[in-house]
């Protein structure tokens, strides 16, 4: 809502916000927590760098395995993920946005990336396939010597370097784009796009609210229902459901796990879940859309894990230089970033156009991921998952409305992947192991997890098999698509709510296929595209 909420005020009009989180960074009414100043996250334990934003988050019912944190976290705040994500700014590839629907392709889309950003690097400031005046600031930061090291074995095993993962066939490996301006800061929408638009008078802000569904009219001109405003609660007063109006429309922003279950609440979705006689109480069916919740779609990755060779092997330039003094007068070192600096796109084969899994080098900076053990971690990402996953209403329908609408969805979400899926996850580990095998990484480290006793294609399929988690890249709940041929669309292609008047849809949830890459900037482009077609309408 960052984006739309700056853009739409910018042309005259109202925006009221309405946010289920609380106060988060500092220009937004929260505290920045500022590790330069020893700040120790309770539920860590660690350092906390300046915006992290540890303590607001919002779970969602997810069995199977999972990152180390309990659920599937997603951002509950005000500014939205952009305050807590790792900041790896990739468009994907072209073919994530050719989706047979007038008006979007990449080549739709390639204008609101270029909007969206301004591309940092020296080397390409004349790049025409980059942004020079955007909000966002974008740049490659190569701090860590393992990164480093590795791209050496990387080209040394042939692996050519790449200096720019946004365009082109992405093959190759590099240093990944970050959102992080000049000062080593987090260059996120909450500080580019809100805060902006909270200057302008004409936007407003709720914040500690839950959305509980949309309050709908029937037009008789029409034929179909409409909405009015929202009804909501707030943290202080749980149990009092409040109602706001709408002059123009509700765009729901709530994001892939949150605005498909708020549409179900309003009485849109599957006409027979809704139907169903223990949410009577709560739901009344408004609009059948089977494809409410549908096409839940998320990335897949797997670990590979190594250990240096001997103490000497790993770089004692994070033990011996203050990293929080550098970041404070600098604003440079690892504080300045994600963690991590380098990957590797890789082709499926060699005679395929486009590379489609990325691999990640995680160096052992901050510490160990295994227990007594000095280590670093290769990620290998499965970019196209399958989309059978779904997510529905909470079962637990104790209690009043306001607890029932509170009540996170219900994800059914099993990490399991198709063995074509499954095969090219193996490949990536046998190329990471070949990469690994030349110098200078050869000299400095060991595998352990999966260790080399793995070896034979089935051996390794079965480590694939029993360790790949979830990421949190979450899409698809409330696909765009054409009504007339696709019977799962939710919204069309001005993102207007199929079926009923005066409802949008503008989060990762309308994606009909999971980009490559992390998400974070193919969701800025289509809020930016988004905003657009919204102006044009009105």
């Amino acid at each position: 809502m960052n984006f739309n909420a700056y853009r739409l005020s910018q042309k005259g009009y109202s925006v009221l916000i309405i946010e289920g989180g609380g106060k988060s960074i500092g220009v937004l009414g929260g505290v920045d927590y500022v590790g330069t100043k020893g700040t120790i996250d309770p539920n860590t334990n660690k350092p906390l760098t300046k915006y992290d934003v540890p303590f607001y988050f919002q779970s969602a019912d997810i069995t199977g395995n999972r990152w180390d944190i309990e659920g599937t976290n997603v951002a509950k705040m005000i500014g939205g993920s952009g305050l807590h994500n790792a900041m790896v700014y990739q468009r994907g590839i072209e073919s994530d946005y050719n989706w047979g629907l007038t008006g979007w392709n990449y080549q739709d889309m390639l204008p609101y990336f270029l909007k969206v950003e301004t591309i940092l690097d020296a080397d390409l400031q004349t790049s025409n396939n980059h942004g020079h005046t955007g909000f966002i600031k974008v740049k490659s930061i190569p701090f860590d010597k393992e990164g480093n090291d590795y791209i050496k074995s990387c080209n040394a095993s042939g692996l050519p370097f790449n200096g720019d993962f946004q365009t082109g066939p992405r093959a190759g490996c590099g240093y990944f784009h970050l959102n992080i301006d000049e000062n080593g800061e987090r260059c996120s929408t909450a500080h580019q796009y809100l805060v902006k638009a909270l200057q302008n008078p004409r936007v407003k802000l709720l914040d500690s609210a839950t959305v509980v569904r949309i309050k709908w009219i029937f037009n008789i001109i029409t034929g179909k229902s409409e909405a009015i405003g929202i009804e909501y609660f707030t943290n202080d007063q749980p149990n009092t459901i409040k109602t706001l109006f709408c002059n123009k429309e509700v765009i729901l922003a709530a994001g892939t796990l949150n605005t498909p279950k708020i549409l179900m609440h309003s009485g849109i979705g599957d006409a027979n879940l809704l139907a169903q006689t223990k949410y009577s109480n709560f739901i009344t069916p408004v609009k059948h859309l089977p494809g409410v919740g549908k096409n839940l779609q998320n990335h897949f990755i797997v670990f590979n894990v190594w250990s240096y060779s001997d103490a000497g092997s790993r770089p004692d330039y994070y033990n011996t230089f203050n990293i929080n003094l550098e970041y404070s007068t600098l604003g440079t070192g690892i504080l300045a970033t994600p963690g991590f600096s380098v990957g590797a796109w890789l082709k499926p084969n060699a005679s395929a156009v486009n590379a489609d899994s990325i691999m990640t080098i995680f160096p052992g900076a901050l510490g160990s991921t295994l227990p007594g053990m000095m280590t670093f971690a290769i990620s290998l990402c499965e970019p196209t998952p399958n989309s059978n996953n779904f997510l529905t209403l909470n079962d637990n329908t104790s209690g009043n409305a306001a607890q029932f609408y509170s009540r996170g969805a219900k994800v059914s979400f099993t990490p399991t992947l198709e063995n074509k899926d499954v095969k090219k996850l193996v490949a990536s580990l046998k190329e990471s192991r070949r990469i690994m095998a030349f110098p200078p990484m050869s000299n400095l480290a060991t595998p352990v997890q999966p260790g080399p006793q793995i070896d034979t294609d089935q051996e390794i399929e079965d480590y694939v098999s029993q360790n790949i988690v979830p990421h949190d890249h979450w899409v698809g709940t409330c696909k765009i698509g054409d009504p007339a041929s696709d019977p799962n669309a939710v919204v069309d292609v001005n993102l207007r709510v199929i079926g009923v008047n005066k409802v949008r849809v503008v989060d990762a949830s309308l994606f009909p296929i999971i980009p490559h890459g992390l998400v974070q900037a193919s969701v800025m482009a289509l809020a930016e595209k988004a905003a657009a077609t919204i102006l044009k309408d009105y």
